[in-house]
């Protein structure tokens, strides 16, 4: 889906500069500790705006200023510090202090007690051209007098040892344009706005959408809830958008028991226009109060589908990692990240969730979730089965990096075999959903688990088989027991495969009710078989194996062909052909039966026979 846009310049209006230039001037306006951060989207030059930082007292000689290397949620090394340029540094008379470059994402200023301020241009990198494209909802987008995505990362960093200061964000914009999010925001004026963020890791957690105004609000399950749409056509809006959203959120307020743990929460969306220059242009991504969505600009009801699962699952990391996460999540490194080796939690088990809060509380059908789970194990296939999951986890920015897709399939199959696992130990009373809010109480936002013990303390906190399951499955490096799982709740799984049938000769044939005959009608791709018998294309068969053929039985006569003969046996079929005067003459055809290898594709359906504790099973599984 590669991603190309004309990007619309404006040159910088003398009145726009000196607004900049009083705003920056009243900064004593506000407290002085921590930092302060003024960005002016009125003035954009060559596809850039530019950024200025009044910093906190630094007690060192020399201190690095950081660019985020990898933000979280993302799994991907993006180094945002290829977009900087003309970084520069001032003490508090104005006087330029000297800097060097330590790394892309890393700037060592000297003198670093006389430090006061920083400067330097931003470049977006929803066009950019640098290469290693950055995935959109993780980006920036600086269209001038247009839309304005400021996912904060992308513009601001943080001295080293101070990222937990606070941060103030000021912001001024066109008139016409609203800035959507969820940050802490004060409008100080018609174009001023002002964001605040206890520390770097929250500023990092708001992104902000700047575009003119179509917004929908709601309430659902104690929370406020806001939809803001930027669509360049005005195709979609924010009212038909945040219907199907509403719908999503519903079922996930019930699967969380009816409410939601947050008091707020912003959807925002951007639509592009035409086809974007990279690889990811469709996607999202999560934040605490928040997500970010990239989507192209196409009437609602024809991405309903889309949108509501991309919803789901990034409305569900409000629970994981948001609110269940290790210590390297919790303190997350922007510059050197640990990763931890939970994905299959983190990403795996949001996934499996999202899709079964759909289809339980009545968003989706039996049947389409049938599809959906097929379609996991088949692209999970597509992935080193033998690789452990956890070392996929811990390696998932280096030496597995092509395997980071499987977290959404096969880690969603994790979640799906653990919670089955969970209600069968259980007799159908504790499944993945209790596991979760458990977890959830224990930890929350601020209390992180060691990643070492997560496996030991679900245990614990459940039954000892399960650690047995995370051993072989997880840790491991065995194949999912899906069968025998999916069997527990009366689910046959048929996995791919190939069986051996007897050959009708690999012919095309009709079945006309209004005559009753089946007539030969292709005979291009007969095997051995079909041309020891002789098919002709117009044959009727009236006979095959000694057995009558007709269009309603066909099916029966082929089907006990195949069942009590052997390859090798003589066969026998009449057909009627016409003869050179055109009429119809029966002739008798023979051959010797032939054994082909078919392929079988994999299957799930639910299971006729099962038994009263299987389906009691299954209810609590996908019921509510």
């Amino acid at each position: 889906m590669p991603k190309k846009r004309t990007v619309r310049r404006m040159l910088i209006t003398h009145a726009a500069g000196l607004l900049f230039f009083l705003i920056l001037s009243a900064s004593t306006a506000f407290p002085q500790h921590g930092y302060q951060i003024y960005i002016n989207l009125n003035r954009v030059i060559d596809d850039q705006v530019e950024v200025r930082i009044e910093l906190p007292p630094v007690a060192e000689d020399e201190v690095e200023f950081h660019f985020p290397k990898i933000v979280p949620g993302t799994y991907t090394i993006y180094d945002f510090g290829r977009f900087i340029s003309g970084f520069r540094a001032f003490d508090k008379d104005g006087n330029q202090l000297v800097t060097d470059s330590l790394s892309v994402n890393r700037k060592l200023i000297r003198d670093a007690q006389k430090l006061s301020t920083i400067s330097y241009w931003v470049e977006d990198t929803y066009d950019s051209k640098k290469g290693n494209i950055v995935f959109e909802p993780a980006g920036t987008n600086i269209e001038d007098r247009k839309n304005f995505i400021l996912n904060t990362f992308g513009f601001a960093g943080y001295l080293k040892n101070y990222k937990d200061l606070p941060f103030t964000l000021h912001i001024t914009h066109p008139v016409n344009m609203y800035g959507s999010t969820a940050l802490a925001k004060t409008t100080q004026a018609d174009s001023l706005d002002t964001f605040r963020a206890a520390n770097y890791s929250d500023l990092a957690d708001g992104p902000i959408m700047y575009c003119v105004p179509d917004t929908t609000s709601f309430e659902m399950g104690g929370a406020k809830i806001l939809v803001s749409v930027y669509s360049p056509n005005a195709v979609s809006k924010s009212n038909l958008v945040s219907g199907y959203i509403r719908e999503t959120l519903e079922a996930q307020k019930d699967y969380l028991g009816g409410q939601l743990p947050i008091d707020r929460y912003a959807f925002l969306i951007y639509h592009f226009n035409g086809v974007f220059s990279g690889s990811l242009a469709v996607g999202a991504l999560e934040h605490s109060y928040s997500s970010l969505y990239s989507m192209p600009e196409l009437h609602p009801i024809l991405i309903s589908q889309t949108l509501k699962d991309f919803t789901a699952h990034e409305f569900f990391h409000i629970v994981t990692p948001l609110n269940i996460h290790s210590e390297e999540i919790r303190n997350f490194d922007f510059i050197e990240p640990k990763m931890s080796k939970h994905l299959w939690l983190y990403e795996g088990v949001t996934e499996y969730a999202a899709g079964l809060a759909q289809v339980k509380y009545g968003q989706m059908t039996m049947k389409k979730y049938m599809e959906v789970l097929l379609g996991k194990i088949s692209a999970a296939m597509r992935y080193n089965d033998e690789l452990p999951f956890t070392e996929l986890s811990k390696r998932c920015l280096d030496e597995h990096k092509s395997q980071y897709g499987n977290v959404y399939q096969k880690g969603a199959l994790i979640g799906l075999c653990m919670d089955i696992t969970l209600l069968s130990l259980s007799e159908g009373s504790y499944g993945i959903q209790a596991l979760m809010d458990d977890l959830a109480k224990r930890f929350g936002k601020d209390k992180a688990f060691q990643d070492d013990q997560l496996f030991d303390l679900i245990a614990e906190m459940t039954y000892p088989e399960v650690r047995d399951f995370f051993s072989q499955y997880v840790e491991g490096n065995s194949s999912l027991p899906l069968q025998e799982i999916l069997s527990q709740v009366g689910i046959l799984y048929s996995p791919a495969g190939t069986s051996a049938e007897l050959s009708l000769g690999n012919i095309h044939f009709s079945a006309n009710l209004s005559d009753s005959t089946v007539v030969v009608t292709d005979t291009r791709e007969m095997n051995s078989f079909g041309k020891e018998l002789g098919y002709q294309e117009g044959d009727i068969i009236i006979q095959f194996d000694k057995n009558p053929v007709d269009a309603v039985n066909f099916e029966e006569v082929f089907e006990g062909y195949k069942k009590n003969r052997q390859s090798g046996d003589k066969i026998s079929v009449i057909v009627l052909r016409k003869n050179l005067d055109g009429k119809l003459k029966k002739q008798k055809l023979t051959g010797h039966a032939l054994e082909v290898k078919t392929l079988s594709p994999m299957n799930l359906e639910t299971d006729p026979n099962a038994t009263s504790q299987q389906i009691a099973l299954r209810k609590s599984w996908i019921l509510k």
